[in-house]
């Protein structure tokens, strides 16, 4: 087994040997070690592409590519998750897995960006003009920033830390809206915050490598630490859906105070 595909030592059995791309497809027909993997982001995936262009007022925005910028953070970390976990044994070796890796992130990297900018863009709706195109200017260059230290990061925790600026810009526009100064339907705060506790947890115990640290060998095919920061995001990113469908109908509204 390469090198690259061992990439969490405690993992010991079920690994794909490497294929060529019809064999990697047909691997879903068996249960392997990263059959969870692809399963808990291609479904959401096939989902999402069903039910989400009934889901959004699509006409009503006074911004009108944000419901856009929503559909793509839902659909884009699915989809390179799913690309990345199905082709990541693909024979043609590292350098393969290298740009699925580089895939995989470029998806989440569109979630932590076009979500954040729907999150900034209603949570500063209330604000003097010049504040808040500062402040989406500032996110802005937070996300570009972002791409480039996420995709070349050595590792999982620098990964991670890479999107740490858009995340606690995200928390102090979600303080703010807890002011009079502050834009959004009071009722999707819960899951504003929802969005980013689970992908929080989810990435925490992802780079931990928790449960199978404790028992190595034990979680091979199904509960170890991916999988279940793959079920956690995935949570998280239905809060964030479930947010935007509120604040977009607040934003139609335009229910800002006089």
């Amino acid at each position: 087994m390469p090198k690259h595909l061992q990439f969490n030592p405690f993992v010991y059995t079920g690994y794909r040997p490497q294929m060529n791309s019809w064999e990697c497809i047909m691997s879903l027909t068996y249960f392997h070690n990263e059959t969870l993997n692809i399963l808990t982001h291609g479904l959401p995936l096939l989902y999402a592409i069903w039910k989400l262009p009934g889901l959004l007022p699509w006409d009503e925005m006074p911004l009108p590519i944000l419901p856009y910028f929503h559909a793509a953070a839902t659909v884009c970390p699915w989809l390179g998750s799913s690309i990345y976990h199905l082709f990541m044994n693909h024979y043609s070796g590292v350098k393969t897995y290298e740009r699925l890796l580089q895939w995989d992130v470029a998806g989440v990297w569109v979630t932590q960006s076009c979500g954040g900018f729907s999150s900034i863009f209603v949570g500063t709706m209330c604000l003097s003009w010049p504040l808040r195109y500062l402040l989406l200017l500032i996110y802005i260059s937070f996300a570009a920033k972002a791409l480039h230290a996420a995709v070349y990061a050595a590792g999982p925790w620098e990964r991670r830390i890479s999107f740490a600026a858009m995340f606690i810009m995200r928390l102090f526009i979600l303080c703010l809206r807890y002011t009079p100064y502050g834009g959004g339907h009071p009722e999707a705060l819960y899951h504003v915050l929802m969005q980013d506790f689970w992908s929080l947890v989810g990435a925490v115990i992802s780079a931990s490598q928790i449960p199978e640290r404790w028992l190595p060998g034990k979680f091979d095919y199904a509960f170890n630490s991916h999988n279940v920061m793959h079920v956690l995001v995935v949570l998280g990113g239905l809060h964030m859906h479930w947010a935007v469908q509120k604040d977009f109908r607040w934003v139609a509204e335009n229910q800002c105070p006089k």
